[in-house]
């Protein structure tokens, strides 16, 4: 995604284009507006947006055929419905449909904006949640022949090994949780040995003795 997200708003009405346009640029989006359903199919292919924004209500092609093009076109792009006409039953639909949010007009400019930042954050996880799948699959995933497993056989326990697996090969950053004593280091360890970099230096460093601002800097 780019550094500005970009937002593609469909609408048939010139007025609500105006006004988004305006509110999304002064809150730091790329926009691009497509007045009415058909071009709004055309802009989907042009415009190359990170998000969509898109009326339900418009004659011939409808929010929801915008929503369906937007899948067929990059699944990755999360849609926004906005309609004047909210049904339970329609934002059902919607959000059946694939739709990432379901707004209902007239919205606060302030509910508008969380939502599209949320939907960036939305798009780049799973941009970024594909980019990861790809780099296992190119790395084999599974661990190193040899490689001697952590001693465990709850399912909770396997399954964390079977994700430590398949993130080692990566150049990812991984970051473990847990309570004092729950084997956070046999597993960083673990991931190591599992990774390209098992041949180099495993550095094991008790954080609470440093202090805060130094970790922080890290």
């Amino acid at each position: 995604m780019s550094q500005q997200p970009s937002v593609l708003v469909i609408d048939d009405e010139s007025g609500i284009l105006d006004t988004l346009r305006i509110l999304l640029k002064k809150e730091g989006f790329e926009v691009t507006v497509a007045q009415g359903g058909k071009a709004g199919l055309e802009a989907i292919r042009t415009a190359t947006a990170d998000i969509v924004l898109t009326d339900v209500r418009m004659p011939q092609v409808t929010g929801l055929d915008i929503l369906q093009a937007v899948k067929d076109f990059d699944p990755m792009t999360p849609v926004l419905l906005m309609t004047a006409q909210a049904s339970l039953q329609s934002a059902i639909q919607a959000v059946n449909a694939g739709a990432f949010y379901y707004l209902q007009k007239p919205f606060a400019n302030d509910e508008l904006i969380a939502i599209l930042r949320r939907a960036c954050e939305f798009r780049q996880i799973r941009v970024e949640n594909k980019q990861l799948k790809q780099e296992i699959r190119r790395n084999g995933g599974g661990a190193r022949p040899g490689l001697s497993r952590p001693i465990g056989k709850s399912r909770r326990f396997l399954e964390i090994l079977r994700l430590a697996e398949q993130i080692a090969p990566t150049d990812s950053t991984v970051l473990i949780g847990g309570e004092s004593g729950t084997g956070k280091e046999v597993l960083a360890r673990y991931l190591h040995d599992a990774s390209n970099r098992a041949d180099g230096p495993f550095l094991s460093i008790n954080c609470g003795a440093l202090p805060e601002t130094l970790l922080e800097s890290e």
